[in-house]
């Protein structure tokens, strides 16, 4: 009986499909975990879902002059970023609704590009991903992202955190906080490019927020923040892709799901800032209160 559930259990590893997709969507769920933590403490995750619709139209321009589909992605993502500078330095209007028109600006002009010219790009793996069909040009693409992304975001993460508590102190330990905001916005267009071909342009966000928003839950220290939120999103990944074989389901919605399940459980039971704690610190106070005035 073990043996017959065991090999049930492994039945997936026995397609290298299926392994390709763990391991990669595992290491794109690491580096999103690590860098969620910088949107999390930033409140950045209205960037995030700006640019991952924002990358749709590079993606067709790409394919129609044969260029790599990241490449095209991560000019869009660029160029969507400095739409929202500019918009939002000129003007009045707030930066929430700043980047709302730009990202569903980029995301209808990727639409309309798709389908007045039709290419090989399939506008639902756009929109929900294709880990299971990924080609090897395309893990090659992702690995490579991660690895720079990582790489640069272990380098710079001190100021990048400095960055994200307070800028004006940036400024006066002699550093460019510009070029802190460039690294960050690149890397979060990076990412968002890598992560589209996991989960997609609509679950993007989740992968970028999720992740650092359950380990800002569970620690005060940045550091241990970071990686809390880049183990879950590699262990969260890598069993949601697997778990798709089983329920057979969307491999980005089985990933996202297991993330904000785990969120929940962490909203609720988290030892210092969950919910059941929040309410016993706010029962005891109120005691304390009533036993001062008695």
């Amino acid at each position: 009986m073990m043996s017959e559930v065991l090999q049930y259990l492994l039945h997936p590893l026995q397609y290298e499909y299926m392994l390709r997709a763990i391991w990669v969507s595992a290491v794109v769920g690491g580096v999103c975990g690590f860098l969620s933590s910088f949107v999390t403490l930033k409140g950045w995750s209205l960037m995030g879902d700006a640019l991952s619709h924002a990358v749709v139209p590079g993606v067709a321009v790409a394919y129609l002059l044969g260029l790599p589909l990241a490449l095209g992605a991560f000019v869009a993502a660029i160029l969507a970023t400095g739409a929202m500078a500019f918009i939002r330095s000129q003007s009045r209007i707030r930066e929430d609704a700043t980047i709302g028109i730009v990202f569903t600006t980029f995301f209808a002009l990727g639409l309309v590009l798709i389908t007045a010219f039709p290419t090989g790009v399939d506008i639902k793996t756009i929109l929900y991903g294709n880990i299971l069909g990924i080609a090897m040009g395309d893990v090659l693409q992702v690995v490579l992202i991660a690895v720079v992304v990582m790489g640069l975001l272990l380098f710079k993460w001190r100021d990048l955190m400095l960055y994200c508590f307070d800028s004006t102190q940036v400024r006066a330990l002699g550093l460019n906080p510009m070029v802190l905001h460039m690294i960050l916005l690149a890397s979060l267009a990076a990412v968002a490019v890598a992560a589209l071909q996991a989960v997609g342009a609509i679950l993007v966000l989740a992968m970028l927020v999720t992740p650092g928003a359950t380990a800002y839950l569970l620690t005060d220290r940045f550091g241990k923040m970071l990686w809390i939120s880049s183990g879950l999103g590699i262990v969260t990944s890598a069993t949601g892709a697997y778990a798709s074989y089983f329920v057979n389901g969307q491999t980005g919605g089985c990933i996202v799901t297991l993330q904000t399940l785990i969120f929940v459980v962490v909203f609720v039971f988290a030892p210092k800032h969950g919910l059941l704690a929040n309410r016993r610190a706010r029962l005891k106070t109120e005691i304390i209160v009533k036993e001062g005035v008695s």
